[in-house]
């Protein structure tokens, strides 16, 4: 009996210790919200806060979609609303609905804010770019860490390149085949990073 007890609180135990990740997105990983593939990745080993509606922008104001009567809460306003209850790992997959001009500055308010809730790990995903509209704002996520070393760049762009049976006519929202590929990617990026910070702090 007691051995049964102590297997039934280790289990508990392990359940209480998975790292908590918000993925904070707009269309394209809204597209995993109701994707049974994506959320079984997403949710291996980690307990996820799914934060993405369609036209989410990082700072300014966004656009509004059909069945939407107001535009999205900013990335900014997602993170100051959970604050300390962000979780262990930020994923961030906004920028499509952004200024290019401003990405930079956006960014990197997105991310002081962050290091105000002492987020340890934040994982910004590239933007998939079929036609070269994104090739500026994925250099400057590209550039980021050298700011903010707790960024770690998920090159989406590059992993999907190759792949367009994984997205719709437009190239960038992804098929249901897609959005599971998209969370296994985002899962994989996840485990890497929570290795790589074990491994710092033996």
């Amino acid at each position: 009996m007691c051995c049964g007890v102590a297997l039934v609180a280790s289990l508990g135990l392990a359940a209480v210790q998975k790292p908590k990740v918000t993925l904070i997105g707009d269309s394209v990983s809204d597209r995993m919200e109701r994707n049974p593939d994506a959320l079984a990745s997403l949710t291996d080993g980690f307990r996820l806060n799914l934060q993405t509606r369609g036209c989410r922008t990082l700072v300014l104001t966004g656009c509004t979609i059909a069945g939407q009567t107001v535009p999205p809460p900013t990335a900014l306003r997602v993170v100051q609303r959970f604050g300390r209850y962000l979780g262990s790992f930020v994923v961030v997959e906004v920028g499509y609905n952004d200024d290019p001009a401003r990405y930079r500055r956006d960014l990197d308010t997105v991310m002081r804010t962050l290091q105000r809730f002492h987020v340890k790990t934040v994982i910004w995903l590239t933007l998939r770019d079929p036609v070269g509209a994104f090739t500026g704002m994925n250099q400057l996520i590209e550039t980021a860490p050298r700011r903010w070393p707790q960024l770690v760049i998920a090159d989406w762009n590059s992993y999907s390149a190759g792949h367009p049976d994984w997205f719709d006519e437009d190239g960038i929202h992804p098929t249901p085949l897609g959005a599971a590929n998209l969370g296994q990617f985002v899962h994989n990026a996840l485990v890497r990073a929570a290795a790589k910070r074990t491994s710092v702090t033996r």
